[in-house]
């Protein structure tokens, strides 16, 4: 894009006029603008935290690696809430769900090396038909002990400590999980049918009962505490009204 600088323009005196510059009033008129200058500095102090990269050209990380946000969070076979350092979280934790992103990565040696993120509305792919395609090499033993092809489906769940400002994501590719995650997103896009937007779900860490074919077994489940609106006038976290709700977030 090729961008045309415009000429400044001035308006000259007139001729014959009786006004002169004052150079006090140029001395002024360097002064102020110097302090704008400061003053414009200053007020972007501040703004700079939103431009903030602390990424490094050439890096060579897999196109995906910062899908992670915070502490990464699992759902253990023994049913309680665990860091990826096998932290156990408190289910008392409570944390508001700020968004979901889906995806398909392909797998290599325990690696995602390729990551690709479905657009709202997009269905996943046939991930039978890729798996198909990729050669034997690529394959792993899956947590079943059979054999498992290198391209896997993601639902990923982003959550946020208010107290602390603490990220934390919840990837899953388990059924269980995706159960999880789809009725939250279930019950967030039914409340803000009737409160609006900027509505998000308060959550605690949980787990319910879910059949399978060998009898059932305990699933991630999240435990809606209260609902708020986010972006409210000065930033205030606004608590709805409604059965069991606080009028205030506590800090």
């Amino acid at each position: 894009m090729t961008r045309t600088r415009l000429p400044n323009l001035e308006f000259p005196q007139p001729r014959g006029s009786c006004c002169r510059a004052n150079p006090a009033n140029d001395r002024h008129d360097q002064k102020g603008s110097v302090m704008s200058n400061i003053a414009k500095k200053e007020s972007t102090a501040v703004d700079s935290f939103e431009g903030w990269e602390d990424g490094v050209e050439g890096d060579n990380r897999p196109e995906g690696a910062g899908i992670i946000q915070g502490t990464v969070t699992k759902f253990t076979n023994e049913a309680t809430w665990v860091t990826r350092d096998e932290v156990e979280l408190s289910r008392d934790l409570e944390l508001i769900a700020t968004g979901i992103v889906r995806v398909v990565q392909k797998w290599i040696n325990q690696q995602p090396v390729e990551t690709r993120i479905l657009e709202p509305g997009e269905k996943f792919p046939d991930l039978e038909t890729l798996n198909e395609t990729a050669p034997k090499s690529e394959w792993a033993e899956g947590p079943d002990g059979k054999p498992r092809g290198p391209w896997q489906a993601q639902h990923i769940l982003y959550l946020l400590d208010l107290k602390t400002m603490d990220k934390f994501t919840f990837p899953t590719g388990t059924t269980g999980g995706r159960i999880a995650v789809g009725e939250l997103r279930d019950k967030l896009v039914s409340m803000r049918q009737l409160r609006g937007p900027g509505v998000y779900p308060l959550v605690s860490l949980g787990d319910t009962f879910m059949k399978t074919k060998w009898g059932g077994r305990q699933r991630p489940h999240f435990q809606i505490v209260r609902w708020v609106r986010l972006g409210g006038e000065g930033g205030k976290v606004e608590a709805l009204p409604g059965a069991d709700m606080n009028d205030e977030i506590p800090f």
